[in-house]
């Protein structure tokens, strides 16, 4: 049996995070496969690396019996159409479906596209009992995590549950795609990089966060062993030579002892490795700080989303502005860099009505970048609009309260939250929010610039991919105009 993993890209891909490291869910999907079931031949296509005739060439080439395609919801609309032009030539290819917004909205990806059956949540046992299923020929259709189509109705079965031990999944198949077309991200310390995912799953709610839809699986936050991590650390080292990492776990101090483990690891191996990794803007110590930095850490990402505290409470982001600044100061002491992410017109409920920051809320927001800045507590900084992706309670909101215009409705395409904002908030004009974001991109982009951390291998992909866009976000002096001639979101007036 010959199964491919297609990793599908948007219908533009102006997105550049995606292409900076290999996407290690179909890898995982790869390696689980390759240890349960024999004889099998499965391949990996990473559709961010290829133009859209060249992806359907090759999938034609393969010509695979089971074709798994993974994607995110910005990247939807162009799964759809690259599924049912797949299998308009080829009707008896099965096509399965994973991800976040598969699980999100298993009944919209059955609706739009070809596919004959989608995974919601966790995929790696799920997708293996569906691939059991196709070469015995059972015909199966009760398999526990699926959805499909079933006397003209959609059926969706019970979840499944997580997999406990994360131990027992063998490290991602690397090796099925070309690491080195992967420069990793423009900020970096050692020549390559590349990432790891030390713990599935994150205790905390966030309002925007589109992770809580896995929850419907138990239990939900899970961690590695510290001595897995670094095997893999080890592993990657060997085989490819990459002593840099970046650690996508969602919350790496979730549980700050199990954190100290790891850091303890990586210093009795003696390794000499950088690395980065997300965090929370709180949980931190002394003692942590100073374990991460002897380990190598030399970056930490914190999502501090806005400056104003009713913001903060009202997102259930469980932080506060003082805890933040204590945080990075921990950090500073212990020679950290730190990566502050923010996030403009955040929006919540309060009592069932509709709360939201308007244009003075999110300066407020920038100004206190620009103090953390002058107070050297950051170093980098992300400046994105509050997009209500599917899978999150935010989405749920959005819908209640109608900020969803029609010309976004299904359009997923258009969801980029560095270029757009989705939700039509009362009194925010489509005039404010380009403002808005023109202001934090500049100063994200002279923080990148007078940093130090460049990546220069990275240089060359992020202007072909994604300088363009971000040149006319920047840049525009309130003359962006490159959705308005698409749609007519001609929000406040």
């Amino acid at each position: 049996m010959k199964i491919l993993l297609l990793n599908a890209p948007p219908l533009k891909k102006f997105g550049v995070i995606g292409q900076m490291y290999p996407p290690l869910g179909i890898l995982y999907l790869a390696s689980y496969i390759r240890k349960y079931l024999k004889d099998i031949e499965i391949k990996v296509i990473d559709g961010y690396q290829e133009s859209y005739n060249t992806l359907l060439r090759n999938v034609k080439k393969v010509d695979p019996d089971v074709l798994g395609v993974s994607f995110t919801t910005q990247a939807s609309t162009g799964a759809y159409k690259i599924i049912n032009e797949i299998k308009k030539d080829n009707k008896s290819i099965k096509i399965i479906c994973g991800g976040a917004h598969t699980t999100a909205l298993p009944e919209e990806v059955l609706k739009k596209s070809e596919t004959d059956m989608i995974v919601m949540g966790e995929g790696e046992v799920t997708f293996l009992e569906i691939l059991k299923s196709v070469k015995d020929k059972d015909q199966n259709r009760s398999i526990l995590g699926t959805a499909l189509w079933e006397d003209g109705r959609i059926k969706i079965n019970p979840y499944r549950p997580l997999i406990r031990d994360l131990d027992t999944i063998p490290f991602p198949a690397r090796d099925l795609l070309d690491i080195k077309k992967y420069p990793g991200y423009y900020y970096k310390k050692r020549r390559r990089d590349t990432s790891l995912i030390s713990s599935r799953g994150c205790p905390f709610n966030c309002l925007f966060c589109s992770n809580p839809v896995w929850k419907h699986q138990k239990p939900w936050f899970r961690l590695r062993s510290p001595q897995n991590v670094v095997d893999e650390m080890e592993h990657i080292i060997k085989e490819f030579g990459v002593t840099e990492f970046f650690d996508e776990t969602d919350e790496f101090n979730a549980n700050r002892k199990w954190a100290e483990e790891v850091c303890d690891e990586i210093t009795k191996r003696g390794m000499d490795i950088s690395w980065k990794v997300q965090m929370r803007a709180d949980n931190m110590d002394d003692q942590l700080a100073e374990k991460m930095a002897k380990a190598g850490c030399w970056l930490g990402l914190f999502g501090i989303e806005s400056g104003n505290d009713e913001t903060l409470k009202g997102i259930n982001k469980k932080l506060t502005i003082s805890k933040v600044k204590q945080s990075l100061g921990i950090l500073k002491r212990h020679g950290i860099k730190a990566y502050a992410l923010f996030m403009a017109f955040n929006a919540w409920e309060e009592n069932g009505r509709l709360k939201f920051e308007n244009k003075t809320d999110t300066l407020n927001t920038l100004d206190f970048a620009k103090e953390l800045i002058k107070e050297k507590k950051i170093d980098l900084m992300s400046w994105s609009l509050t997009t209500p992706y599917p899978g999150s309670k935010l989405f749920d909101i959005a819908l209640r309260h109608k900020l969803i215009p029609q010309e976004f409705a299904g359009r997923w395409e258009l969801w980029d939250s560095s270029a757009n904002l989705i939700m039509k908030l009362p009194g925010i004009g489509q005039r404010d929010w380009i403002e808005v974001q023109n202001k934090g991109k500049r100063i994200q982009i002279r923080l990148l610039l007078t940093s130090g951390t460049i990546n220069i291998q990275a240089i060359p992909l992020y202007v072909r991919r994604g300088l363009a866009q971000l040149n006319k976000v920047i840049f525009s002096k309130l003359s962006f105009r490159r959705i308005s001639t698409k749609v007519n979101l001609d929000q406040g007036k």
